[in-house]
């Protein structure tokens, strides 16, 4: 009793210590950097990493050193290519307008904060660079960083490298741009070996242990080693945990002293939350941790009880056979043990769950591994001489290429990802843990625990689940999809699915929304894809919905064919066989009593105006999607066609001032309007004078904004 009363007042003191430190950082740091949210001024900071460059703007880290603000990180947005060549180490001056780093598209979250963003801000005139830190080299590992980088792209094919690129560095610029490879990594539960993590450390430490042979002189040059990697990486939780981890477990041995796993996680934890407590709330942290975890609890009783008898004889034969087969088995219980904790995470988190993601790391960590360590030394081998790098990395591209052959192959078996949100899945989850909890609760005092009987349990609660899968429902369902700034609309009756563009700026990729969005009905088909223009916002997740839905048939401007925006689609829509339909007339589908009719583009001038439109037609029940178009698009859109009264129309431009006008609603006259916008997106959208207009008419207004996706059964 006396030593449970002294764990328990021990465990109260440091909660009381850790809620006292979080309080007290979030007063420090969070709010007086708040005070100056919205404010606009000149700011004096010190890079701190490289710029990430994306298609209409690039963003940079920084450290705040000007005296009138508080030194707190900052993530800086540059849309005017204003930053240059700024490097790490550097002291630049920026006018910035300052943003909260307490909001992320327009709604409150912990993203930013959690990775120790204080303040955020886009560049609103000039950029200087005005020196060099002091400590400008204590940023000599972000040089590495880039050395890599830049050797990575020139020593390896072109077809893999933004893989190898985010294998070896962590930068995943390049391998995000290839959505098929990024699709089917997600979908085979192997996308966490490109977020550089403890795992790449382990197998940093594990060949400098193999070269040396001895653990004190793996101690010296390993540690180090270690310290230079994170730096490197950029101290992100992972790596940071697995760093310490690692540091501990070579100095173990120099002092004599056993490696302790979990009091070498708790060390970690405890460290990183001491620099940023708020760093709790980090999806990197958290499934670092608990991946860990499983690993520490779950994966060694389970590789002893696969591999030796109750004795503790092992099982397995002799030579080289008996290493195979060890090997197996522990890739196998590595790959249970974290996933015990992590799948709760995920699908919290992200709604789904990979049911393959075993099976892809039994198939390809070994090749992942290979990959990483082997990388290296090409981009070292690439620096003494450019030609014997590139044929170095010509040679390792077969391992990348498996990789990504294994994963399209596992990401394209049948229910490869498995949706939480909104159907039975989650309770199926439930139920699976539930199980295996109470047989483990329940076993006999002594004996081993017999995983069989939940096991089976747990399949026949799969096969029900299979059984139970949802069934499209009849009837005409219009559905405008939360994907932020940016637009897609889904139509479905019980057997026709289309979809009015797909992108935008969310959370989220626009396709991955879509997918998981018709998946939960039972709908892993799309029939027609309408892209009314090329904008970012209305297109850049088809390439991620070609690769996680099949879909029949996509319809598009014939007059964009060559615009450089389409060819990534189209060569999407070769590789996935989705049928390519260009709109030069006026035209119609029909099918289960849905009529989309597509008029042609009646309007001149920039894309937005000579996009598509979109008129549905479902018995006496219609809708009317215009894109982008404007007020004078609208208007020639009235005097061309007879549209009738209409029930739904979707708000033009998502909600811009300049679309929806007073003469197309009252041409129409819809019943309800959708508004297709991100929460305070920086245009202003929907428009007070749209609201206006729409309200003066008594028109049924909802905003995805407001509501998430909405959507709207046709009577």
């Amino acid at each position: 009793r006396r030593r449970f009363g002294t764990q328990a007042m021990l465990a109260l003191l440091a909660a009381a210590l850790g809620f006292g430190w979080s309080w007290s950082y979030a007063r420090l740091f969070v709010d007086s950097a708040e005070l100056f949210v919205g404010q606009e001024r000149s700011v004096t900071v010190l890079v701190t990493d490289w710029a990430e460059h994306y298609d209409d703007y690039s963003r940079i880290r920084v450290r705040c050193v000007d005296e009138t603000l508080p030194h707190v990180r900052m993530l800086i947005y540059d849309y005017n290519d204003s930053l240059g060549e700024a490097c790490p180490g550097d002291l630049a001056e920026m006018d910035l307008k300052l943003l909260s780093a307490g909001t992320r598209y327009g709604e409150d979250s912990d993203y930013y904060l959690a990775s120790g963003i204080g303040l955020r801000g886009y560049i609103k005139g000039d950029c200087t660079v005005l020196g060099r830190h002091p400590l400008a080299w204590l940023y000599a590992p972000k040089e590495l960083s880039r050395l890599l980088q830049d050797q990575t792209l020139r020593c390896f094919p072109e077809d893999v490298r933004g893989l190898m690129k985010a294998l070896l560095t962590g930068s995943r610029t390049e391998y995000y741009l290839d959505e098929e490879l990024s699709s089917a990594m997600r979908g085979a539960g192997l996308s966490h070996v490109v977020a550089v993590s403890g795992m790449h450390v382990a197998f940093l430490v594990g060949f400098l242990r193999l070269l040396t042979g001895r653990r004190r002189a793996s101690a010296f040059v390993g540690i180090p080693l270690v310290l230079v990697f994170m730096a490197m990486i950029g101290f992100t939780p992972s790596v940071t945990r697995a760093g310490i981890a690692q540091i501990l477990l070579l100095l173990a041995p120099l002092f004599r002293r056993e490696n302790d796993p979990p009091s070498a996680l708790a060390l970690s934890l405890g460290i990183l939350l001491l620099f940023n407590p708020l760093a709790v709330g980090s999806l990197s942290l958290q499934f670092s941790f608990a991946a860990m975890a499983g690993l520490i609890l779950i994966s060694p009783p389970l590789y002893r009880r696969i591999c030796t008898n109750e004795r503790g004889r092992s099982r397995l034969p002799r030579g080289f056979f008996g290493k195979l087969l060890s090997a197996l088995a522990a890739s196998f219980c590595s790959g249970l043990g974290a996933t015990v904790f992590t799948a709760p995470l995920s699908a919290i988190h992200f709604g789904y769950l990979p049911l393959y993601g075993i099976l892809s790391n039994l198939l390809c960590l070994w090749l992942v591994s290979g990959a990483f360590l082997l990388g290296y030394l090409v981009c070292i081998l690439g620096l003494i001489s450019a030609p014997l790098g590139a044929a170095a990395g010509w040679a390792l591209g077969w391992l990348p290429r498996v990789i990504r052959w294994i994963v399209e192959w596992v990401s394209r078996l049948p229910h490869a990802i498995l949706y939480t949100k909104g159907n039975l899945a989650a309770w199926w989850l439930v139920f699976v843990y539930l199980v295996f909890l109470s047989a483990w609760l329940l076993r006999e005092k002594g004996k081993p625990f017999r995983p069989v009987i939940p096991l089976c349990l747990s399949v026949c609660g799969f096969c029900l689940l299979l059984l139970t899968e949802p069934i499209p429902q009849e009837g005409l369902r219009v559905s405008a999809l939360d994907v932020g700034q940016g637009q897609c609309i889904a139509a479905c009756t019980g057997n026709y699915t289309v979809l009015i563009d797909c992108g935008g700026n969310g959370s989220s990729n626009a396709g991955e929304t879509a997918a998981a969005f018709l998946a939960r009905q039972g709908r892993f088909r799309v029939d027609l894809l309408v892209l009314t223009h090329l904008d970012s916002d209305h297109v850049n997740g088809v390439r991620r919905l070609l690769a996680m839905t099949r879909v029949s048939r996509l319809a598009l401007a014939a007059d964009v064919l060559e615009d450089p925006a389409a060819l990534p689609i189209l060569s999407a829509c070769r590789r996935f066989g989705t049928e390519v339909f260009p709109i030069s007339e006026d035209c119609s589908f029909t099918s289960d009593g849905l009529c989309v009719q597509i008029f042609a583009p009646i309007g001149t001038g920039d894309a937005n105006d000579a996009g598509l439109m979109v008129y549905g037609d479902w018995g006496d029940w219609e809708f009317l999607v215009t894109g982008d178009a404007d007020s004078s698009v609208e208007r020639a859109l009235t005097v061309f066609y007879d549209l009738g009264d209409i029930e739904l129309l979707v708000a033009g431009h998502h909600g811009s001032r300049h679309s929806t006008s007073a003469q197309l609603l009252d041409s129409v006259r819809a019943e309800t309007v959708l508004i297709s916008c991100g929460a305070n997106n920086r245009y202003g959208h929907p428009a007070p004078e749209l609201l206006e207009r729409l309200a003066q008419r008594n028109i049924t207004v909802h905003r995805t904004d407001l509501e998430g996706t909405v959507t709207v059964y046709a009577n």
